[in-house]
């Protein structure tokens, strides 16, 4: 792949940013393994926790050309539309999917900077602590979060010497792994964390956004409540 095919390729992406986001932001973030244009499709291959697929295509027709490109190599699956979700499994078995809403937020929506001085970035000792408290520990890894903390923005609040709440950014650049201590709820720690983290993605030219799960209903709250906007819905999925 030349430099001109990546430059001409990105170019496309970015003609439906909000649509593209999650890829163009996983590129500046991780290692590439191929980087195709199918027709008017894009596909994307890249290293994170798992060799992860990427897929940007505008109907069923050209899913089609995709899905005849795709090999027994690729597993993992990421940000897929539902509707696309019935061809890139047919006569596979499907291993796990997790279905979240892809929140935005808009330009439009401004915040003051939080005061609370409590707000330190995490270290990579925090990571077990922080896998030990995550919901999702069937889809994520201590090696994962670990990851997020070296290379992305990560932060937390400590009351007493312990780490009480704590969000990072994904390998995308999303907003995640968002938590608050039972104990220490109700204080604004969420809001506070999720503040900061949006001026420090506007600082790197990104566009803030969230996926979550529609039963999520506090994090759902939370995210609107704070000017996020539903954009679509997502999956991630393995196949064998």
């Amino acid at each position: 792949m030349t430099i001109d095919s990546f430059e001409t390729i990105v170019s496309f992406l970015k003609k439906d940013e909000l649509k593209n986001m999650n890829m163009l932001y996983f590129m500046e973030n991780n290692p590439i393994q191929s980087l195709d244009k199918i027709s008017n499709s894009i596909v994307l291959r890249g290293n994170s926790d798992h060799q992860w697929v990427y897929i940007s295509t505008p109907n069923t027709q050209e899913l089609g050309k995709v899905v005849r490109t795709l090999t027994k190599n690729d597993k993992f699956f990421a940000v897929i539309e539902d509707w696309m979700l019935p061809l890139l499994t047919a006569g596979k078995t499907l291993v796990w999917q997790l279905s979240t809403m892809k929140l935005v937020l808009p330009q439009h929506v401004m915040f003051g900077r939080t005061t609370n001085s409590r707000i330190v970035p995490l270290t990579v000792h925090d990571a077990q602590y922080v896998y030990e408290h995550s919901l999702y520990q069937g889809v994520t890894s201590p090696g994962y979060i670990r990851d997020r903390i070296r290379k992305g923005i990560s932060v937390g609040i400590h009351e007493s010497g312990k780490l009480v709440a704590w969000a990072m950014t994904h390998d995308d650049s999303a907003i995640g792994l968002l938590h608050v201590l039972d104990a220490y709820r109700r204080r604004g720690y969420a809001y506070e964390l999720t503040v900061h983290l949006v001026h420090e993605l506007r600082k790197q030219g990104k566009i803030p956004f969230v996926h979550i799960e529609e039963a999520n209903l506090k994090s759902m709250h939370l995210a609107i409540k704070s000017g996020f906007r539903k954009d679509r819905n997502v999956l991630w999925f393995e196949v064998q």
